[in-house]
């Protein structure tokens, strides 16, 4: 509620403004029509139009300059402007009260102090450079003397004016008024032309895309000024400027459109800056990063110097290191530092005329600074997959070494003591027999199969944490073994050059066990095929069968550990089944794994 307030009093206050604006133009020509006394300015509805239409072309303009420049002070100096261009319309209607007319006299020329102001503010709304301050501070006292003048030196006789008498004037001279007036317009004439030139001079130098918008505006000055010299001509020789007279008004209402105008063209520029971020979204290009940068701010001379950690000194887009003169020694060029809080990140050497702009300067290096980090962010997110893929295949790895240590174990150790007990079984049964114990005999040979029995339950132990035939044979003995194992007729087609990595063959073996047991226990297959082939630098394995279909990776299931086991050698499983049209799984392995 608190927070509130000041935004709804400042925009009541602005409404205010604005009102009292447009009434004080709207009323005064009204009046000035009924009465048809127009004063020194031009008569009739006509022109009535064009001094209305003038000051609403700069309400409407501060409106919008409220809402698109940071700063408010070129609205205020719009409205102002309008409102004291209504004051030449009520200086004759006041004529009657000595009190007030000298000082509507003196402030009807306000407008034009105001509008130049506005001029020399462009585009930020602030008076930045020290000409300008300089310039403002001159039209400030001489329109100050000029008012100071009319107070105390305009004294006209009611018979040649009409108007009360001025009680200002503890000196009055017409002569003294007279010069006065024609100084003013010297004056103003001369800072117009000056302000123009430096228009001009700024428009000429500038790279600054809003200046192709705000050209205008020093046209519009130089038609000003057409205007000033031809009302010093009628105040001074009474001469009649016919229709040329409409020149100024329409030049004098072109300034705040050219204002308010080339603000958006650079807003505009800020939002294409952002597209840059879409240009470097996979990675930051340098070269491309510069010309886009600066095709989008039309400054083809814009560079950019990219800060090399290791060397710790910039460089340009093409890997040059930068002269020791350094990237800021060309004229009229001005630098921008991209910094985070890692450090430097670049520098952006640009036209001068670009640093007016301080939003859009802000967007340019929010977008470089957000794609430097979205790039940092993806080569540690990449370097972490990798150190994860890396991992979790030295698990493997040590996985498969260690099953193949316990199987040899198993081989070597228990196996062998299991068929020396059994041949000592053998032995001692036959003992028994010669010597004509039956009984003996008989428990013998229960002993005998049981220990058969437990020595093919060892071996089954022994192929389920490493498939001997993997070390004793190859890739394909191994296929065919499992074939000849299952129980659905396997047609196996193993077309390999030669062998694989250890750690592979053993992922290949154990994946096409777990689709061969599927096929038969879950799919109700008929037939099954598997095929084995090497293509390029992978190795391709795709088991087939015929069975009721409609298998899933589902979490928790046979198929998520096959994929998970692929995905350890850093391959990829694709698993394809319709109901009713059997299942097809596709391995693909890296050979490189």
């Amino acid at each position: 509620m608190d927070a509130g307030r000041p935004a709804f009093a400042r925009i009541a206050l602005r409404a205010l403004a604005v009102a009292v604006a447009t009434a004080s133009n709207v009323i005064a020509q009204v009046i000035s029509a009924m009465t048809g006394d127009y004063g020194p300015r031009p008569a009739g509805l006509g022109w009535a139009l064009v001094f209305i239409s003038v000051a609403m072309v700069y309400i409407v303009c501060a409106v919008i300059a409220w809402r698109i420049v940071r700063s408010p002070v070129p609205g205020w100096l719009m409205v102002g402007a309008a409102l004291f261009w209504s004051a030449g319309a009520w200086y004759p209607l006041v004529r009657q009260w000595g009190w007030v007319w000298p000082w509507l006299e003196g402030v009807t020329d306000l407008w034009a102090v105001l509008v130049g102001i506005l001029v020399l503010c462009y585009p930020t709304g602030r008076l930045t450079a020290r000409f300008d301050r300089v310039v403002v501070l001159a039209v400030t006292v001489v329109f100050a003397v000029r008012l100071g003048g009319i107070l105390l030196f305009s004294s006209p006789t009611p018979t040649e004016c009409g108007c009360a008498t001025n009680p200002y004037a503890v000196l009055p001279s017409d002569t003294a008024d007279f010069w006065m007036g024609i100084g003013w317009r010297a004056v103003g004439l001369a800072l117009m032309l000056t302000v123009a030139a430096r228009l001009i001079a700024r428009w000429f130098t500038s790279s600054l895309p809003a200046r192709r918008v705000a050209f205008v505006m020093p046209l519009a000055i130089l038609l000003w000024c057409y205007g000033t010299v031809q009302e010093s001509l009628s105040f001074a020789l009474g001469w009649d400027g016919g229709w040329l007279q409409f020149i100024p008004p329409v030049a004098i209402a072109l300034i705040p459109p050219a204002f308010v105008g080339g603000v958006m063209y650079a807003r505009g520029l800020r939002s294409r800056v952002a597209d840059l971020v879409i240009v470097a979204r996979d990675k930051v290009d340098r070269e491309l990063w510069e010309s886009s940068l600066a095709r989008t701010l039309h400054d083809p001379s814009l560079r950019v110097f990219w800060w090399d950690e290791p060397l710790q000194t910039y460089q340009t887009s093409d890997g040059k290191p930068v002269p020791d003169a350094g990237p800021t020694d060309r004229p009229g060029r001005s630098t921008l530092a991209i910094d985070s809080d890692q450090g430097p990140i670049a520098l952006i050497e640009h036209d001068v005329a670009l640093a007016q702009d301080d939003r859009l300067l802000d967007a340019v290096s929010s977008a470089l600074l957000l794609s430097v980090d979205n790039d940092r962010l993806r080569e540690r997110l990449q370097r972490t997959i990798q150190e994860l893929r890396e991992s979790r295949l030295r698990i493997v790895e040590e996985g498969y070494l260690a099953r193949r240590r316990l199987e040899r174990d198993l081989h070597d150790g228990s196996q062998q003591q299991l068929v020396s007990l059994a041949i000592s079984l053998r032995i001692a049964t036959a003992k028994a027999e010669a010597h004509g114990d039956e009984d003996l005999a008989g428990d013998l040979q229960r002993a005998s199969g049981q220990l058969a029995d437990a020595l093919r339950e060892l071996r089954e132990l022994a192929r389920g944490i490493h498939p001997t035939v993997l070390t004793d044979g190859d890739l394909r003995s191994a296929i065919e073994e499992l074939g000849m194992r299952s129980h659905l007729p396997v047609e196996v087609h193993v077309d390999m050059p030669g062998r694989l990595p250890e750690v592979v063959e053993e992922t290949i073996y154990y994946c096409v066990s777990e689709c061969l047991a599927n096929a038969a226990k879950h799919a109700r297959a008929r037939t099954c095929s598997v095929v084995v082939s090497a293509v390029d630098s992978t190795v391709s394995v795709v088991v087939k069968d015929d069975g009721q279909g409609g298998a899933r990776i589902e979490p928790g299931g046979g198929l998520e550990g096959l994929r998970d086991r692929v995905e350890a050698v850093s391959g990829r499983a694709d698993v394809r089944s319709v109901e009713g049209l059997g299942t097809i799984v596709e391995l693909t392995i890296p050979i490189g794994a």
